[in-house]
């Protein structure tokens, strides 16, 4: 059998892997911000944060009795 030499080393795929999703998540944020229908919605949703208009996810699950059914 041959012996197939890598050209990169694990350090430089592991660069490469993140990366790859850095840039991911900086298209998405470019996607986000070009959507003024988005964007707004977001800065309301902030400033509803802000305002304490909301409470945490945890309070929810617990009320409705749904402790480890859902992802915190």
């Amino acid at each position: 059998m041959a012996v197939v030499e890598s050209l990169l080393t694990l350090e430089e795929k592991e660069l490469l892997t993140k990366t790859a999703r850095l840039l991911e998540e900086v298209i998405e944020t470019v996607e986000v911000s070009n959507d003024k229908e988005l964007a707004g919605d977001l800065e309301a949703a902030l400033v509803e944060v802000k305002e304490g208009k909301v409470r945490p996810l945890e309070d929810l699950t617990r009320e409705l009795g749904l402790e480890g059914q859902v992802q915190t």
